[in-house]
């Protein structure tokens, strides 16, 4: 019998809105593929998806200047577009995942005979996901293949998301009651989300929610309905792409758009960043919960992906978005997105996670893995990993360091799992998990 097993992650932060409370939380060490937690279990194949690199705000910054009132730091490159050093940052986990994984490709002599092993498909929606995945297949083939797959430049790719690529369409009679639900949650003064907009609201514009036009992070919410999709504005939106936005311009290395006060960053201002950051970042989270991780959107949106994971688990011809199949050879294999892909495979896939040292979970180059292993007896197990890079990692271009608090690899637990004591369930009850919230949610 094929089973799936999801191994207790280290961390197990609090469960998307609209589905059941999280599971209990128990620590697991990481170790490299070389030394499996199951004795004698072989890796087969690995499945992985990644987010992209660092890029700038997707909005201009006299857009950000609005909306905020303070003027941000000038980036290097236009909005929404790779930096040369996230492509720095995303070698670097690319190298670190090859070489993790190095013992499931094929060892052999003859140069670049292992890279047909290894196969990297990209979003062809975004430059940036065309550029990660072409890092990633360098990085991951060793310098022997330097351009990833995907569809043709600016097309919607169905396994990033299926409702641009038309293979799915929301209803708003389904889709805007649990989702204005979940916007009318209690959200009581001494919540993270809560004194997150308090926070930014203070370092921004104090007076700002007196002022007619001036930025509100405390807003309530409106939701409305725009071009098959639902749209929220308020003060959640506001706070949550600020905290993002924040994040990103500390990765990167630029001043601080709250704290600087010269064109050179200096330590106390990385400090009060650093505090910030972690007091803000739970409404970017908040704000995904609701809108990315909603059942009721996620799966519209991410079923394809999933059901291709699941087939490739079960070792099944996959047929590609342009009718291409997937490799035969190929054992590893990642799939280069965004942010919202990660997303949404956690909540079709009954995921959650956090990290101790950098408070975005789904910050730049963060991956997923589903690692696909051989027992002695003959059965196959599917294991959860998660792989990221801490905040300073980030911001420094540092080297992953596998220890635990330096951006260490985590084993995660799906709440899908029926016997949580031992962690296993059959691909059969997954596939069933993820049928029956499609059933629920298309």
């Amino acid at each position: 019998m094929f089973r799936i097993r999801f191994l207790p992650c280290l961390f197990f932060s609090s469960c998307f809105a609209g589905l059941a409370a999280p599971l209990g939380v128990r620590a697991e060490t990481a170790r490299p593929v070389s030394a499996p937690a199951s004795s004698g279990a072989v890796l087969e194949k690995v499945l992985l998806v990644s987010r992209h690199g660092i890029r700038s705000p997707t909005k201009p910054l006299a857009t950000l200047e609005k909306k905020t009132g303070r003027t941000w730091s000038f980036w290097p490159v236009p909005p929404g577009e790779l930096t040369d050093h996230g492509r720095a940052n995303l070698a670097l986990m690319g190298q670190f995942l090859q070489s993790w994984y190095a013992p499931l490709l094929p060892q052999t002599s003859a140069p670049c005979a292992s890279a047909k092993a290894v196969f990297v498909w990209a979003d062809s929606a975004d430059t940036r996901t065309r550029q990660s995945g072409d890092i990633l297949s360098h990085a991951l083939t060793q310098g022997c293949t330097s351009t990833a797959q995907s569809l043709p430049a600016g097309q919607h790719d169905p396994l990033f998301n299926a409702l641009a690529a038309g293979q799915a369409h929301l209803d708003p009679q389904r889709v805007m009651p649990p989702l204005t639900r979940a916007f009318q949650q209690d959200t009581t003064p001494d919540r993270p989300e809560a004194q997150a907009a308090s926070a930014l609201q203070a370092m921004f514009a104090p007076t700002g929610c007196q002022q007619r036009k001036g930025p509100c992070f405390t807003a309530p919410t409106v939701l409305s309905w725009k071009k098959g999709l639902p749209h929220a504005t308020g003060g959640l939106n506001l706070s949550a792409s600020t905290a993002e936005n924040l994040l990103l311009e500390y990765e990167q290395g630029l001043p601080s758009t709250v704290f600087a006060s010269s064109q050179m960053a200096t330590d106390n201002d990385a400090a009060r960043t650093r505090q910030l950051l972690a007091a803000v970042l739970p409404a970017h989270a908040l704000q995904s919960d609701r809108l990315r991780r909603l059942p009721a959107l996620a799966v519209p949106r991410g079923h394809v992906l999933a059901e291709t994971l699941l087939t490739a688990l079960a070792e099944q011809p996959v047929s590609l978005p342009d009718n291409s199949a997937l490799p035969a050879s190929a054992r590893l294999i990642l799939f280069a997105g965004h942010d919202t892909t990660l997303d949404m495979l956690a909540t079709l896939f009954g995921l959650d996670w956090s990290f101790p040292d950098q408070p975005d979970r789904t910050a730049p180059d963060t991956t997923l893995a589903f690692e696909l292993w051989r027992l002695p007896d003959g059965q196959k197990d599917v294991r959860f990993r998660v792989f990221h890079q801490s905040l300073e990692q980030l911001r420094q271009a540092q080297p992953i360091n596998s220890q635990a608090g330096q951006g260490a690899p985590l084993l995660l637990h799906s709440r899908f799992c029926p016997n949580t004591a031992q962690a296993a369930c059959t691909l059969d009850d997954l596939t069933l998990s993820v049928n029956k919230l499609k059933e629920q949610d298309l």
